[in-house]
């Protein structure tokens, strides 16, 4: 998801506190050697659940994700982007605090760390910012001493409107991207690779085999060319770089579905690939099953729901579309869709802490959202104003599910 990040007054560290003394402070919270996560281990947040942890290496078998142990790895989890914005410095502190409620308070197991790629190479793709390098690195760091699963995704929507629209899919920058971070965490068997957000080299009537052959392959797409597609970049980091972490792929079209793949013959061959859909559309099993159940049922392999929310902010601009997470009914189709995954054994990565999505107020990152049968809409009056999200069905979920 790509939006201005909400924050809470009294959570900020300004950039000039941060980045005193350069990249040196930083750098030292980064570099501080963090202990290995241990097997089975587990926190009790303050209702009592005691929570299960992971531990990798991670790999696929069939439509299952095996952990080190070789039992079955669901993801559980939320995603923190504070990292993803311009002003990224000024979220450290509370993106550290979000990681930690993410494991102490939310029962999960992963957390998601949106990055930016022009933050950490510039919008030529050919630099390296040693400040947001080492924040990605401290924020890694603190994620894994707190025993989270770790799962970094490339984005490439919030840079300026020109550069955004040149970034659609993956280019050469987003090679550049894992290869510095593949000489990181690419044998971190506790990091995740989400290969690029959202691709989007659609456009409204496009048929699906374009739209499937643009995101496996590349292509010219609004004038821009683009040299390769998923499959190219997936095969980059995998066997070119050599990184042994889980993939995480998102589909085409902001990865809302990933219907028509395998008629496409858009299927990855890259091993160690878990299919990651975005806020699907619809609130009924038979539009879930054909979005992306339908990998698991047909075998085809693993799925995550790699981000997620029932709530939207309202529009910034007029006329906008209605964005595909909001569910008219979703008081009654959330708890479905949540028994939904649980029949499937697929995991939800949830968006985000920050008020109106998953928690009420920035003051309480424990305190979730409750949604209301009678009042419910799935976007409030303004982005001042708290929505409905199912944070505590969320909460509720995870407790169940990761005990």
């Amino acid at each position: 998801m790509a939006r201005a990040r909400l924050a809470g007054a009294g959570q900020k560290l300004g950039w000039r506190g941060l980045v005193a003394g350069s990249a040196l402070a930083l750098s030292a919270a980064a570099g501080a050697a963090v202990a290995a996560p241990a097997a089975h281990a587990t926190t009790t947040p303050a209702g009592g659940t005691a929570c299960g942890k992971a531990t990798g290496p991670f790999s696929v078998s069939g439509t299952q994700v095996l952990g080190a142990d070789g039992k079955t790895f669901i993801s559980y989890g939320l995603t923190v982007a504070g990292l993803q914005s311009a002003d990224w410095a000024s979220s450290y502190l509370a993106d550290r605090a979000e990681i930690t409620a993410t494991a102490d308070d939310w029962c999960a197991n992963t957390v998601r760390l949106q990055l930016n790629q022009d933050e950490l190479l510039g919008p030529d793709g050919t630099g390296l910012n040693q400040a947001y390098l080492a924040a990605v690195k401290s924020e890694v760091a603190w994620a894994e001493s707190d025993k989270l699963v770790v799962v970094l995704n490339d984005e490439t929507n919030l840079a300026t409107p020109a550069e955004a629209a040149a970034q659609r899919g993956p280019t050469r920058a987003t090679e550049v991207f894992w290869k510095d971070l593949t000489k990181l965490y690419g044998h971190d068997p506790q990091v995740i690779f989400d290969l690029f957000n959202e691709p989007r080299l659609y456009s409204s009537g496009m048929s699906m085999a374009r739209d499937w052959q643009l995101w496996l392959d590349g292509g010219t797409f609004d004038g821009v060319s683009y040299p390769f597609g998923m499959a190219q970049l997936a095969d980059y980091v995998r066997t070119t770089l050599g990184a042994r972490n889980l993939f995480w792929i998102e589909g085409p079209n902001y990865s809302s579905s990933f219907a028509g793949m395998v008629q496409a013959n858009a299927v990855l061959k890259t091993s160690g690939v878990v299919y990651a859909v975005h806020h699907p559309a619809g609130d009924n099993t038979g539009s879930w099953g054909d979005d992306f159940g339908y990998l698991i049922t047909d075998r085809v392999g693993p799925v995550v729901d790699g981000e997620w929310t029932n709530y939207e902010p309202a529009p910034t601009s007029s006329p906008t579309p209605m964005p595909s997470s909001c569910w008219p009914n979703a008081p009654t189709s959330v708890p479905q869709f949540l028994r939904y995954l649980t029949q499937y054994g697929i995991g939800l990565n949830a968006y985000t802490l920050q008020p109106g999505f998953l928690i009420k107020s920035a003051t309480n990152l424990a305190d979730p959202t409750t949604m209301n049968a009678k009042t419910w809409t799935c976007q409030s009056a303004s982005e001042s104003q708290p929505g409905q999200g199912a944070g505590a069905e969320i909460l509720a979920w995870f407790q169940q599910q990761n005990s």
